[in-house]
Parts: C-alpha cells; sequence; structure tokens
C-alpha cells in the first residue's frame, strides 16, 4: 500500500502564564482564537484588567498568524509594544503577547500531515478483504464551547441560571449556531486587504470597477486594494491610471500627454512576465480608467 498526503495544517503552540489558568498550553488551528473576559470567547480570562472582548489571533491562507486588538481598555502587546486597536500584525515564533497580567509566547509553528491510504484494487474493482480496516475516530471538544452549560442562560431569568439540564440542553443549540457566530464575528477580516484571500480581494476591486486577475501575485493584489480609495478619488487622472499600473505590474509607466486629449503610455515589455507581455490586459486596465473622450497610444519598449 502507498501513503498519499492530502495536505499540511499548520497550528500555533503558545505557551501561557497568568492567574487563574486551567492549562499553561494552546494551541490555536486554523479557526483562530479569540481572548476577553466574556463567556463567549474561546480563551476566557476572567480578571478585571481584561475587557470582554480583548484580543485575537487569526490564521491566514499563507499559514501566517496575525494577532489583532479588539478595541481593549488595557490594550495588548506584542513585544512590549502596544499594538493598535483594529490593525493586525503578523506573529513570528518567539514573540510575546502581553494583555494585563497574562503572557503567551509563541513557541513553535507545528504541522501535521493528513494521510490516505490508497490500496490496489481486485479485478472487480473492489480492494481485497485485507485492506479493509475499522478506523476509530475521536472528535474534539469544539473550541469556545463550554463543556458543562450553556453561555446563553445568561439570556434567561436567573431563576434557570442553576439548572444543569437547562444548561446541557442549551449547548445543543449553541453548539450548531456557534460556527455561524464566529463567522459574524470575523466578518471584517474578509473585507481587509492585508488578510482576505484572493477571491475576495478580486471581488472586492470589482466594486470599484478595477480588473484584479487571479494570476496576480497575491502581495500585488492587496497593494492595489489598500490603496482603492485613493485610485477612486483619482479615477480618470494621469496618476491614478499611472498609480495603478505600478502597483500592477511593479514599476511605474511613462505617461506623456502629447496633444489635447491624447496621451502615450509606455510599459517595459518583458515576454517571460504573462502580465507583462498581455497587451489586451493592460488595454483594458487603461481604458477603465481614461475619460471616454481622450485617446491614447499604447507602447510597450
Amino acid at each position: 500500500m502507498a501513503a498519499m498526503m492530502d495536505g499540511d495544517e499548520v497550528k500555533a503552540f503558545f505557551r501561557i502564564s497568568g492567574p487563574e489558568l486551567e492549562t499553561d498550553e494552546i494551541l490555536v488551528g486554523r479557526q483562530g482564537l479569540r481572548a476577553g473576559r466574556g463567556g463567549d470567547n474561546t480563551l476566557v480570562l476572567n480578571h478585571r484588567e481584561i475587557s470582554r472582548q480583548h484580543m485575537r489571533i487569526v490564521w491566514r491562507e499563507d499559514d501566517v498568524y496575525l494577532i489583532e486588538d479588539l478595541n481593549s481598555s488595557n490594550g495588548v502587546y506584542l513585544n512590549d509594544a502596544r499594538l493598535t486597536a483594529r490593525l493586525p500584525l503578523q506573529l513570528s515564533v518567539g514573540d510575546v503577547v502581553r494583555m494585563g497580567p497574562y503572557l503567551m509566547t509563541l513557541e513553535r509553528l507545528v504541522f501535521t500531515q493528513r494521510m490516505t491510504r490508497r490500496v490496489p484494487l481486485d479485478d472487480a474493482g473492489l480492494p481485497p478483504d485485507s485492506a479493509i480496516t475499522t478506523e476509530t475516530v475521536t472528535a474534539s471538544h469544539p473550541p469556545g464551547i463550554p463543556r458543562d452549560a450553556s453561555t446563553w442562560l445568561r439570556y434567561l431569568p436567573s431563576v434557570y441560571s442553576d439548572d444543569e439540564f437547562v444548561g446541557r440542553f442549551l449547548l445543543i443549540f449553541e453548539s450548531m449556531m456557534m460556527p455561524i457566530t464566529w463567522h459574524i464575528d470575523n466578518f471584517d477580516l474578509y473585507l481587509s486587504p492585508n488578510i482576505a484571500s484572493g477571491e475576495w480581494l478580486q471581488w472586492m476591486g470589482s466594486w470599484f470597477d478595477v480588473l484584479i486577475v487571479p494570476e496576480l501575485p497575491i502581495d500585488r493584489q492587496r497593494a492595489i486594494l489598500a490603496q482603492m480609495g485613493w485610485l477612486f478619488m483619482r479615477r480618470g487622472t494621469k496618476a491614478g491610471i499611472q498609480r495603478l499600473l505600478e502597483l500592477y505590474f511593479g514599476e511605474p509607466p511613462d505617461i506623456i500627454e502629447d496633444e489635447l486629449c491624447h496621451f502615450i503610455v509606455r510599459l517595459p515589455y518583458r515576454p517571460d512576465d504573462p502580465l507583462l507581455s498581455s497587451e489586451a490586459l493592460v488595454r483594458r486596465l487603461i481604458e477603465a480608467q481614461c475619460p471616454s473622450f481622450v485617446a491614447y497610444r499604447l507602447e510597450l519598449v
């Protein structure tokens, strides 16, 4: 039998210290982590210096973890430098995060491989009897969901707060609704140029009628979307067209206004670059930005 890798998964291993902690180790996967005093957080830190929603750690598709201060009262410190609220920063191995009396140290990134087994088939197209095995899968407890009583009890009259049956019964619905709640709470991440996936970057570019092709390197896509407000305010101007082409192709073009309502665009031609060798793509970008009464000539030199 041959083993085949389906893909790798990365997890961030943190060491945490502080008062009233049940563990000193935290493993953060692709679902991320939200810390705060509220019971609906993944990591509940019951201390007066911690805000209800204090900070979060999110995973990005290129296996990078980012930390963000959620407008906390006492702040989040990364290596003794206070974070700007709502501005995610990348975490590296060895970084120390401080919030109130708690310290979290990113000790290492753990990569795990998901494996499936490929077995030879017999003449009937079925696996041999010797290849049929039984696996026992142990499901881990969903992160962020309590084990004993639902956090939804706080929305009920106080007479139900100590009712064990009601607390466990509500856990059924909380566990079903929690993934939806996570998506709603973290929806702003989909709209951030620093974190959003390529599909979202291209979709958001269409809001401003700016074409972002999937073949464009992801860092250039993020740079274009990060300056979309500036580009939109200068739509139809020489500066706007010049900056868009520079962000798109990595170097500024020469734009020469040689006569009234006419200009020349000169870009370097590189056959090895599929973007710079596509005249149709360059023309599509220019024509979407310049006024309809203006003519131009494109020169790939």
